[in-house]
């Protein structure tokens, strides 16, 4: 049986052989990684995941004050954390990953979510996702103008 990219034509968008299905979204940002490393784990990730803090050791629990929410399943400091999350509108866990990649003008916020249970849920999270990753961009650009301007006066 061929297992190749080709053999794969049929399977829908996001549907992946092993995972259900999944989801990607990036945006580039004018910033650094290591500018938004700590803020993506200190204020934008617990607030979009509806925990109180995303800790960077393996096998950390992620915690809604008592209630136990997922755990920290991978982290390379400063690059990407990997975790198991069981979001709150969901009655199942899922993969949730980000990734901080260096980017021509800044930084990339790559996205990566797996383990959803259909195409209906993967659509309504993949919406999420762009929505918060445009008002993120949207932000720092603001942010970096900001800056900038301030620079220019001084």
């Amino acid at each position: 049986m061929d297992t190749g990219p080709l053999a794969d034509r049929s399977r829908p968008t996001g549907l992946t052989l092993n995972a259900g299905w999944e989801l990607g979204v990036r945006r580039t940002v004018p910033a650094a990684p290591e500018e938004l490393w700590q803020r993506l784990l200190s204020d934008w990730l617990p607030a979009w995941l509806a925990v109180d803090s995303i800790p960077q050791m393996v096998g950390a629990p992620l915690r809604r004050g008592e209630q136990i929410r997922g755990r920290v399943v991978g982290c390379h400091v400063g690059r990407r954390v990997r975790l198991r999350w069981h979001p709150p509108q969901l009655d199942h866990e899922t993969v949730f990953q980000v990734t901080l990649l260096e980017a021509p003008g800044g930084c990339t916020i790559a996205i990566h979510q797996e383990r959803l249970l259909g195409s209906a849920e993967r659509q309504a999270l993949l919406e999420r996702w762009t929505r918060e990753l445009e008002e993120l961009r949207g932000g720092i650009a603001r942010d970096a103008a900001a800056r900038r301007a301030a620079d220019e006066e001084s």
